[in-house]
């Protein structure tokens, strides 16, 4: 079986993109829309959480155009969920004590718990309310949300 050295180094050749080929980063989609994102910042200090390494955080802030929205930003540099480190980080840099953070994943809601703020669970692209609802919960979410994420305002209000 291949190591997991050998895995990741595949994924990021398939990601990154090798020999002048666009990576797979290149056709990822913008999950919130750009408008909601600039509808919370002008209401909320906004902070990102990633999984990725920091090289990968500013590709998407600049294919997106989305840079401006964010106050701070925390990468897989700063710690890994489910370790509150990354959350943490974030936190400390807009100088708040609480907050709310969205997540497709059962890491990003248990990172959210230990960091000791509220963790709302948002369904990943193609996944199923049915399925992902009780495991996100069972990880700490309050509420999750759909793929759009059509009732955010009415769960922040």
């Amino acid at each position: 079986p291949p190591t997991l050295e050998k895995v990741t180094e595949k994924f990021e050749e398939l990601y990154q993109g090798v020999g002048g080929l666009a990576g797979l980063k290149s056709t990822e989609r913008l999950l919130p829309a750009r408008p909601l994102l600039a509808q919370l910042a002008s209401k909320y200090p906004l902070g990102i959480v990633t999984g990725r390494p920091l090289k990968d955080l500013d590709f998407a802030l600049d294919h997106f155009g989305i840079r401006e929205f964010f106050k701070a930003s925390g990468t897989m540099e700063d710690g890994v969920k489910p370790d509150p480190a990354p959350v943490t980080c974030v936190l400390g840099k807009m100088g708040c004590k609480t907050g709310v953070l969205l997540g497709d994943t059962v890491d990003d809601c248990r990172a959210a718990v230990a960091a000791g703020i509220v963790a709302v669970g948002v369904l990943a692209p193609g996944h199923k309310r049915e399925v992902d609802t009780p495991t996100l919960e069972e990880a700490g979410a309050c509420a999750v949300l759909s793929e759009g994420m059509a009732e955010l305002q009415a769960f922040l209000e």
